[in-house]
């Protein structure tokens, strides 16, 4: 079994390596399969993360979700690693989490039954639908109060056929893995 904390610390790596070209596939590639879900195109509210430093863009994703009048919400980190999703529009303010994610300021504090859609952050996956996200357990803690699909978005290097890693109980799967740099069958 390898630790969780070395897969990350590959599974960024492997992000890191990426030119600023295949980045920019990847976000177009992104917004080209989510888009094109059955699941997304019937979602009224889809719950979608600002990308930090080395993870996969989700800005153009989050553009077009709000060019397509959907309801995006994103979320804030609240005390106790728990978390709540609050509405962005073209002219939400952004403010620095400690952490150093931009969080939304403002909007309005949607409920996880309002959601259709979320999109899972992560480093790693199965594609069963494993995931390894970054350690602080938000996204564990909060998928079992949503009946959302659940979707995550990887690269060929950071999915695992079985997870190599052990899986504890409060490990929330997805529901479905897209490689995006792997052209669909």
């Amino acid at each position: 079994m390898t630790t969780k904390l070395v897969i990350r610390e590959q599974a960024l790596a492997n992000l890191a390596g990426m030119t600023e070209m295949m980045q920019t596939y990847l976000m177009q590639n992104m917004v080209k399969k989510v888009t094109a879900l059955p699941t997304w195109e019937q979602a009224q509210v889809v719950a979608l993360t600002m990308s930090q430093d080395n993870e996969l863009s989700t800005e153009l994703l989050i553009q077009i979700a709000l060019l397509q009048n959907k309801t995006v919400v994103l979320p804030r980190v609240l005390p106790k690693r728990q978390m709540e999703f609050t509405t962005i529009d073209q002219d939400t303010v952004y403010d620095r989490h400690k952490f150093g994610m931009l969080e939304p300021v403002g909007g309005r504090i949607v409920s996880p039954d309002e959601i259709d859609f979320v999109l899972v952050p992560g480093l790693a996956f199965t594609s069963n639908g494993d995931r390894i996200g970054f350690g602080g357990g938000y996204y564990d803690r909060w998928l079992p109060n949503t009946t959302a699909t659940k979707v995550a978005t990887t690269i060929t290097k950071n999915l695992y056929e079985q997870p190599t890693w052990s899986i504890e109980s409060t490990d929330q799967r997805v529901d479905q893995v897209i490689v995006l740099d792997k052209e669909s069958k």
